[in-house]
This record gives C-alpha cells, structure tokens and sequence, in this order.
C-alpha cells in the first residue's frame, strides 16, 4: 500500500512540475505553444484568434494551477514519506481538496478561454 501512495504523490508532484514547467515557459517566452494544458487537442496555435490576450488571460489561471499543484505534491509526498506525518488524518485531506478545487476552477477558465479564443 505505500508504493502506490508513493507512486500516487510522485504523479501529483510531476503534475506540479509541469504545470510549473508550462507557466514559466509561457511567462518567459512570451508565445503559445502546443501544450496540453493551453491549447485544445484539436485547434492549432495558430487557430487563436487573439495571442497575447489570451496569453495575458491564462498566465495567471496556469501560475495558480502551477503553484497549489506543486505545493500539493511536495506536501502530501512529505507527509507520506515521513515517520510521524505533519498532517495526520482526516487532515491530510486539505491539500486534496485545495487542488480539487483549484482544478476544477482551472477548467471552467480554460473552457471560457477555448470559446473565447479558439471560437469553440
């Protein structure tokens, strides 16, 4: 039972990352790019009807997602990994539902986002 909550915590900490990943690369680079989590599976970059606003829109939606994500996943792979846990249950259940709640406040944006600049 501990290797599958080690593996779970390690995805929840990837996805951290890459959403981390994505944030950066979007704030630095100043230009969509295909990703997963910016732009929809069946539209093209090219496909958006307006860059730099939607850019300026998803930056800090994707920087939010980014940051609870990844505190998400260092917290609860701590908790999980060490000998007396700092959360102890049903505490532990916190971060779980802070990320919930930020992923699905994520996805009703992105939707907004995908109708108003990818016209879907």
């Amino acid at each position: 039972m501990e290797d599958m909550n080690l593996i779970l915590d390690l995805i929840g900490l990837g996805c951290g990352i890459y959403c981390m990943y994505t944030w950066l690369k979007l704030a630095l680079g100043g230009r969509l790019f295909k990703n997963s989590l910016l732009v929809p599976k069946e539209k093209a970059v090219e496909d958006c009807l307006d860059e730099a606003g939607y850019i300026a829109f998803m930056k800090p939606r994707i920087a939010v997602l980014a940051i609870v994500t990844f505190i998400y996943g260092v917290t609860i792979t701590l908790n999980d990994n060490l000998a007396e846990p700092f959360m102890p249950y049903p505490w532990s259940f916190i971060p779980l539902v802070a990320v919930l709640v930020v992923l699905v406040w994520y996805a009703v944006c992105n939707s907004r986002a995908n109708r108003d600049y990818f016209g879907m």
